[in-house]
């Protein structure tokens, strides 16, 4: 089944954007507006939503390639199609999974922001109740985000094509695109899990910011479904994405 590069669309899109703020940039010194009268502060924020635009689109750009790669099949390890209840099945179990991990990192951070917020109020009542209020605003808006992430990407798999592209460096599995090998990912461990619904899952790790200051890594994981007699295969793809083999 033909399937088209999304994250190619997702680049142009930025990319699109990007040109349309630093031609936003430009504009008060083509029209001769006066930079104190507002021109340098429309300059400014067009400028900067050019700069954030324009890194979307490299990071999509490099996905694109990535995913174009995938669907060509080169360097393919696996390519797997499934039967419409099997895709129904792990599209509900990633939404379980998914909405577990995503409210429980929810509270996490809505304890830290509460913690940080009642110590700005202790420590100064007039600035830290506008202080808690931001946090509290903060946290809702991550709440929603929680709430309508996972679905959305379970809306996604069920419309998806029901099959997984997996080699060294990314797997698409059902619309969903997971790289290992960009902007400091890694791997962390793949492995070949039997059962009854046996699974090639890969631990990956990519850095992220924290704030200003505060680097981490974050860690992720995919888990693809391994078709009837596919298993050979599925242990030599976990191999050789671990470095191991192949």
């Amino acid at each position: 089944m033909s399937q088209r590069n999304r994250q190619a669309r997702v680049a142009m899109t930025w990319a699109g954007i990007g040109v349309a703020a630093a031609a936003g940039a430009a504009l008060p010194f083509a029209l001769g507006m006066d930079g104190m009268g507002g021109g340098f502060a429309i300059a400014f924020v067009s400028g900067f939503f050019a700069l954030a635009s324009f890194i979307a689109a490299s990071v999509f750009a490099a996905r694109a390639r990535v995913l174009g790669r995938l669907l060509a099949e080169e360097g393919l390890l696996a390519h797997w199609t499934y039967p419409e209840a099997e895709r129904k099945q792990h599209a509900e179990k990633e939404l379980t999974e998914e909405k577990r991990a995503s409210w429980t990192l929810l509270a996490v951070i809505a304890g830290f922001s509460l913690l940080i917020g009642i110590g700005f109020l202790i420590a100064d009542p007039d600035a830290g109740r506008y202080v808690l209020l931001v946090l509290v605003g903060v946290v809702a808006v991550l709440a929603g985000v929680a709430f309508f992430a996972p679905r959305a990407r379970a809306s996604r798999r069920r419309r998806a094509a029901p099959e997984a592209f997996v080699s060294r460096e990314a797997a698409y599995v059902l619309g969903m695109l997971h790289t290992w090998r960009l902007l400091g990912a890694r791997v962390e461990e793949a492995a070949f899990a039997p059962g009854r619904k046996p699974v090639l899952r890969v631990t990956y790790s990519a850095p992220v910011l924290y704030g200003r200051f505060l680097l981490a890594r974050q860690s992720y994981t995919v888990s693809i479904p391994v078709p009837p007699g596919e298993e050979e295969r599925a242990l030599e793809a976990a191999r050789a994405i671990a470095g191991e083999g192949l």
